[in-house]
């Protein structure tokens, strides 16, 4: 006979909570749908308030000409975006924060160590290898930092911080050493599930990539380029949405 087991020991170590990569994929689509929804709710009351204020009706067909609401529509979208990349700049200074806090930092000046890991294209830009060690420099968030440390906490974000976010490091970075720079990553998860070849997707696209253009800039903030300029452009080949580039620069 045996005996029944006893309570389990008080000093096992505690079974971490997981979650699922799609649930933050689902999260992020709910919060773009979420911002424009209220953001179409914005420009509904700000028509009311102008109507109201010009003694006009209530009438949509009297008010608002195709070109207006046309533009009304691009208004909203362009709001929306910056509000997304606002949300992404507040979690991407604080998640790299949280990862770049017991590195060492270099001052503005300091010497490379990543010399001899980069090699130049015939257009003048370096191909920078992201495995390449690294070290963290900036001296603080009003600093201007020389080419050489820019590029330290660029590939910071391109190892680091890529992987923390998306499982996986920046396929491509190239700079011109002039405080440009553009990274390639050739199968962005959030944006694997459109469909190629398709308007709506691509529009659908550009408002999921407004939250990583966030992200980029406030973890590039967060490391002293608090003034870097992020845009990203598509690499769409037909039978993939998910291929895309951040270009930076860094005023």
């Amino acid at each position: 006979m045996t005996a029944a087991p006893g309570p389990a020991s008080s000093s096992a170590p505690p079974v971490p909570n997981q979650v699922a990569e799609c649930s933050y994929e689902f999260l992020l689509s709910e919060i773009l749908q979420w911002v424009q929804r209220d953001e179409k709710r914005v420009a509904e009351q700000a028509r009311q308030v102008q109507q109201a204020a010009s003694g006009q009706d209530g009438s949509p067909e009297r008010n608002l000409s195709p070109n207006n609401e046309e533009a009304a529509a691009v208004m909203a979208a362009e709001r929306s975006a910056a509000r997304i990349e606002r949300m992404g700049y507040d979690v991407g200074y604080r998640l790299c924060e949280r990862l770049a806090q017991h590195r060492p930092l270099m001052g503005p000046g300091s010497p490379s160590p990543e010399g001899g890991t980069a090699s130049a294209d015939a257009s003048g830009n370096s191909n920078i290898d992201v495995n390449a060690p690294i070290i963290m420099g900036g001296g603080g968030h009003n600093t201007v930092m020389d080419p050489k440390t820019q590029l330290e906490a660029v590939k910071f974000l391109c190892k680091e911080f890529w992987t923390e976010v998306f499982r996986k490091q920046i396929d491509k970075l190239q700079t011109n050493h002039r405080g440009v720079f553009v990274l390639k990553d050739q199968e962005l998860k959030w944006l694997r599930r459109l469909p190629p070849d398709e308007e709506s997707a691509r529009v659908g696209a550009i408002r999921i990539l407004a939250f990583p253009c966030g992200l980029i800039r406030g973890a590039l903030a967060n490391l002293g380029l608090s003034g870097a300029v992020v845009s990203c452009d598509f690499l769409a080949d037909g039978k993939t949405m998910a291929s895309c580039s951040f270009n930076i620069k860094v005023k």
